[in-house]
């Protein structure tokens, strides 16, 4: 569908009467867009894959409860754009119809298991994007020491290539193990997350970046790093774990993109 610029910010208005939020995306980058200047301003969760409608919809997650997002492809001044439309599901649903409360415990469920990895049941990086960019932003605002830490294993590719998609995903486990015990059972401010490929992330909320790396290399290096390759071949894996703060560059993306490149480095 082709928009003027005065008809896509007519649309904007008239979807906020129905919905909670309304916004537009460049869906290349994922950044939200000030449908004024069609300028960037902060980067959202990825859009989904839209149909041969141009059209999707998911669950989202957040701190006070979940949400529906609904997705429309258009064209405005001849640029392609994503219409997105949430809006905010009841925590409570009113009038304690069954329906409601079933679909409330389902979205519970569903929440659950979006934000887990399906190899190593760690957090993923939906997860990470629903709960801790805000929190990190407002514990950093608040005067509080905020950091990540990456952890890759360094033999993931070369197990994906070479032996299996199953072996490399034992060695990731065997991988998450560790870092589990070394995060502890309490992760509220410091979640072990994984990220693409074999990188783990851990975000160090209220937690210098040197003390959160030096627990994650003793860690690896004081445990057994042995995992199955075939039933008769077992491996080992090595670790490069690297780590930035917050007060090196003042903000998230930025602050992961550092550990990012000392990583790749």
């Amino acid at each position: 569908m082709e928009y003027t610029r005065s008809q896509l910010i007519d649309q904007i208005a008239n979807l906020r009467y129905l919905f909670d939020e309304v916004f537009v995306v460049d869906a290349a980058t994922s950044r939200r867009l000030d449908p004024d200047t069609m300028q960037p301003t902060d980067t959202i969760e990825s859009i989904p894959d839209l149909d041969e409608h141009g059209r999707a919809w998911r669950p989202l997650y957040g701190q006070e409860g979940g949400s529906m997002a609904l997705y429309w492809s258009l064209m405005a001044d001849h640029r392609p754009f994503v219409l997105t439309a949430v809006y905010k599901l009841p925590v409570h649903p009113n009038g304690g119809a069954r329906e409601a409360a079933a679909l409330s415990r389902m979205l519970t469920q569903c929440r659950s298991e979006m934000c887990r990895d399906y190899v190593t049941g760690v957090y993923n990086r939906s997860f990470l994007d629903a709960e801790f960019r805000d929190r990190v932003g407002q514990a950093a605002a608040a005067g509080q020491p905020v950091s990540v830490v990456l952890v890759r294993v360094n033999e993931y590719a070369r197990l994906c290539r070479t032996e299996s998609v199953a072996a490399a995903d034992r060695c990731l486990t065997t991988a998450a193990g560790i870092l589990s015990l070394a995060v502890g059972p309490e992760q509220s401010d410091t979640p072990l997350i994984r990220l693409e490929d074999g990188v783990f992330l851990v975000v160090g909320n209220r937690t210098p970046a040197p003390t959160q790396a030096h627990r994650l290399r003793d860690a690896l290096d004081s445990a057994r790093r042995t995992f199955s390759i075939t039933l008769a071949r077992r491996g080992e894996f090595t670790a490069t774990v690297v780590s930035a703060d917050w007060a090196e560059t003042g903000s998230w993306d930025w602050m992961l993109s550092l550990a990012e490149q000392r990583l790749d480095g």
